[in-house]
């Protein structure tokens, strides 16, 4: 698989995921009207951030990550019946572990509650309404990972497009069951909040089904069984270990983060939630669609041995993500302020809680290209049966997160949280990238040192540049703050960036950009030669 096919998945990926994650600012800039900063707010982003916190680590993170690698040598090696009944097993075990782990959760969410969030201890109403609420969410893990199986088998096969669609369903479902079924719970954000939970379960519900379908059309038929003894099976669960502490970093400083947070001032914790959301962005839409995308062929190349080509994959998807996040990241950075104004300032969310949103954003946009090389170079452990040095770092990182986070939350208070997961984010970037390199044999480090320093200075000075410019524009302007108004500017901002970045990138001999323009140019026009297009849908790309 070249590095232009990769893309090309990617491409396609980005776009569905760009979809979803306009429809989870729908959604968030429409809790954030009708929560505001409060006791609804908090309770809510906390009880939701627990089972979504294990969802993260143990299905779209752990089981992922052990189960691919397996699941691609079964497919490259077994017959088809083998394929599907170590499928099915793997959901029979996992949905046994799932409701044992779902009904700890319903009956321990009080102490859990007080472990997350100790700060709400001495607030009774906020305390009471996030265990209530924590009770009510957690089946949602138990949907949500088996609809990330599903995604692990799919992508798999190379079938990449219903995966990346699935969330956008749980956005729709989470945005009509907020807008429609919350008001008929009561009038005060504590009672409407419930219509958010409806929508997080029956979206969860949803997920699964528009996996399922294709997975079925391609030949799975699930039948309960379990098989312990099973030797796909085994080797998944002994992956598992060292893939949940290893996926767990992020998790784990989200976790951190929220403990502290509320220690501090009221609001900090949503201050964090929809900062770090508007990160997600360009991580989630173009990083983690990279990372998907190039998962399956990793794992490929190392079950072959192909050296060569798995250090050229690394490399080229390590490039093609920093072309996009480091730019996106500046952007978000430099107009982090206005940016946050047009996605939340509204309804009961003020002016003045949108500026500490932004203060939030720009920390965690700092280190969006480390989180995205993350997502990629862990992978790769597993892949390469390396998984005992992933796990020895990601403790590594989560140590230093916990140091750099108490250090910094006294004199940056929430900003000091932001900060030090983007600090540790980078830390763990270097450790991984070192160890990458040593096992497969060396990457191209100093080309890519090279391009990410030019990306970087590129970007930088676009970013300047938008800030510059959507400051004189405001100036002229001249009035009080106006939504539509900033609305306009934002996007003459942003259109005049992408310009400036596009200008740039020829000067400083950045070769991506014409492959990026080639690949959605024959996205449009579907001009691609025959061989090429038989490859593209064999891998549904």
């Amino acid at each position: 698989m070249s590095s232009k096919q990769i893309a090309k998945s990617a491409a396609v990926v980005s776009i569905i995921t760009m979809l979803s994650r306009v429809l989870g600012y729908i959604r968030d800039a429409l809790s954030a009207a009708v929560f505001g900063v409060g006791i609804a707010s908090d309770a809510f982003f906390v009880a939701y951030r627990i089972p979504n916190m294990l969802r993260n680590l143990l299905a779209e993170g752990a089981l992922s990550s052990s189960f691919i690698p397996v699941f691609t040598d079964y497919l490259e090696k077994k017959e088809k019946k083998d394929v599907w009944m170590l499928a099915a097993n793997v959901m029979s075990v996992l949905s046994v572990v799932l409701v044992f782990i779902t009904l700890l959760g319903i009956l321990f969410a009080d102490p859990i509650v007080r472990v997350i969030a100790p700060g709400f201890v001495n607030q009774p109403e906020k305390f009471a309404l996030t265990v209530t609420l924590t009770r009510y969410l957690f089946p949602f893990i138990f949907f949500v990972s088996i609809a990330a199986l599903f995604l692990g088998i799919l992508n798999s096969l190379k079938k990449f497009s219903i995966p990346a669609f699935a969330p956008v369903i749980l956005n729709v479902s989470m945005i009509l069951c907020g807008y429609f079924l919350g008001p008929l719970f009561g009038s005060t954000p504590e009672k409407q909040v419930y219509g958010w939970v409806v929508g997080s379960l029956l979206g969860s519900v949803l997920e699964i089904l528009i996996q399922w379908i294709p997975t079925a059309a391609m030949g799975f038929r699930y039948k309960f069984f379990i098989n312990l003894k099973e030797p796909g099976l085994r080797r998944i669960g002994k992956l598992m270990i060292p893939a949940t502490i290893a996926q767990s970093v992020t998790q784990i400083n989200l976790f951190v983060g929220t403990i502290l947070a509320s220690l501090l001032a009221g609001g900090s914790v949503t201050y964090l939630y929809y900062g770090n959301r508007l990160m997600q962005l360009p991580f989630g839409v173009f990083g983690v669609a990279i990372a998907m995308v190039s998962f399956p062929y990793i794992s490929s190349y190392a079950a072959k041995g192909d050296m060569k080509s798995l250090s050229d994959t690394i490399h080229s998807s390590l490039k093609q993500a920093f072309f996009i996040v480091i730019p996106a990241s500046a952007g978000i950075i430099f107009l982090s302020q206005p940016i946050n104004a047009l996605l939340f300032h509204y309804g009961r969310f003020t002016y003045a809680d949108t500026i500490c949103t932004a203060n939030a954003s720009a920390m965690y946009s700092i280190g969006i290209f480390a989180f995205t090389g993350n997502k990629i170079l862990t992978q790769v452990f597993y892949a390469v049966d390396k998984s005992s040095t992933a796990v020895k770092i990601s403790v590594t990182a989560i140590i230093l997160d916990i140091i750099f986070s108490i250090i910094l939350m006294r004199p940056m208070k929430y900003m000091g949280l932001a900060l030090a997961t983007t600090i540790d984010g980078m830390v763990q970037f270097c450790l991984l990238y070192y160890f990458v390199s040593k096992y497969i044999g060396g990457l191209k480090t100093k080309d890519l040192v090279l391009y990410f320093l030019k990306i970087a200075f590129i970007s930088v000075a676009m970013g300047l540049s938008c800030l510059l410019l959507y400051n004189f524009m405001a100036g002229m302007w001249n009035r009080e703050y106006h939504r539509l108004m900033n609305g306009i500017l934002v996007f003459i901002s942003i259109l005049a960036g992408v310009g400036i970045y596009a200008l740039l990138l020829p000067v400083f001999r950045i070769k991506e950009a014409s492959s990026f323009i080639n690949i959605f140019k024959e996205r449009l026009h579907k001009k691609r030669p025959a061989a090429e297009a038989e490859d593209e849908a064999k891998s549904d790309q």
